[in-house]
């Protein structure tokens, strides 16, 4: 998985409109965050995980609600998940739509990956956030599992998890959890759906076969893209990290094998450049140490290749929307 997760704008500003539809103001939840311009995800990019998670945990400051993450989750439009939605829609069975959205999800979000296991039980589809300087908010992972386990699940009523595992910090006890999706509920160190041998092989009614093959292998393109624009992109910032966060592109390409001009033309071509993936290297590893070390500040903009401690928290002020001091009080 890339250094760098990043989670598809669409996805992201559906959940934001529908965190304002549940009373959130929109600029409370996107100030400073970065990717978001005018209280939306800009549409030319991807939103980095980091932030993504960041307004997530916003929104669970300004909104106790408990089933916040549910009740926003139940109500993504269907375009929120872009092919995706059409390949499960189009799956014979819901045992194979969930296939389908399991080897896709990175084409939407890569805040997070499923685990899937059988037994006697059926299929248990686990959740696990993937690693990040931002831990996960409770909420967001809830947003993902309320696709299939609301009671309007996007598989039909006939297909529902026969229960529903929640992260173990849960905000309010099962009961509540088990009123509002009508389904057994429990808690356990990561979220999960379990679906039975039943419910598997309930078929989706008004499937083409015709539309899921070629959807399929335009979701293939798409994922062969990405993971190919992801290698390069983990290697220039390997090689970043690699210098001191501080070297020149020339260097890079040197270190890459390449010349300078052929290093920028294969970074156009991923959607990316150096000096973004630079700045995203750094201050990647500026909130791990913020978050996870003690390191004084002028110590740790000088190890991020920052001459001067006031440049660096400017860097850190424009990139994560708050100082470093914020983010490490934060953190702690």
């Amino acid at each position: 998985m890339s250094d760098v997760q990043t989670i598809m704008t669409g996805w992201m500003n559906a959940a934001l409109d529908g965190l304002v539809a549940q009373g959130l103001d929109r600029t409370a939840l996107t100030a400073g965050l970065r990717g978001f311009e005018g209280g939306r995800a800009a549409r030319s990019s991807r939103v980095d995980v980091s932030a993504a998670r960041l307004l997530w945990r916003r929104a669970a400051r300004l909104d106790p609600d408990p089933l916040l993450g549910f009740k926003v989750g139940a109500a993504l439009p269907m375009q929120a998940s872009n092919v995706i939605s059409i390949l499960t829609a189009h799956s014979a069975t819901v045992g194979q739509a969930l296939e389908m959205a399991v080897r896709y999800q990175t084409l939407v979000s890569a805040s997070g990956g499923y685990r899937l296991r059988r037994d006697a039980e059926g299929l248990h589809l686990t959740y696990l956030p993937a690693p990040d300087p931002v831990e996960i908010a409770r909420l967001q992972v809830e947003s993902v599992l309320a696709v299939a386990a609301a009671r309007r699940s996007a598989f039909g009523s006939g297909a529902r998890p026969s229960r529903v595992v929640l992260m173990a910090a849960g905000a309010a006890p099962a009961r509540v959890y088990e009123d509002f999706l009508r389904l057994p509920v429990a808690f356990a160190e990561h979220a999960a759906l379990v679906f039975s041998p039943a419910a598997l092989a309930a078929p989706i009614p008004g499937a083409d076969p015709r539309l899921l093959e070629l959807n399929a292998a335009y979701a293939e393109g798409l994922l062969r893209d990405q993971r190919r624009a992801d290698a390069l992109c983990d290697e220039v910032r390997a090689a970043v990290r690699r210098r001191g966060f501080a070297p020149d592109v020339a260097a890079v390409a040197a270190e890459l094998g390449l010349s300078t001009r052929s290093l920028q033309r294969r970074l156009g071509e991923a959607g990316a450049s150096f000096t973004a993936l630079r700045d995203e290297a750094r201050m990647t590893e500026a909130m791990v140490l913020l978050s996870r070390s003690q390191l004084a500040l002028p110590d740790l903009a000088r190890r991020l290749g920052y001459s001067q401690e006031s440049a660096f928290s400017r860097a850190v002020k424009a990139w994560w929307g708050a100082s470093p001091r914020d983010l490490r009080r934060d953190a702690a």
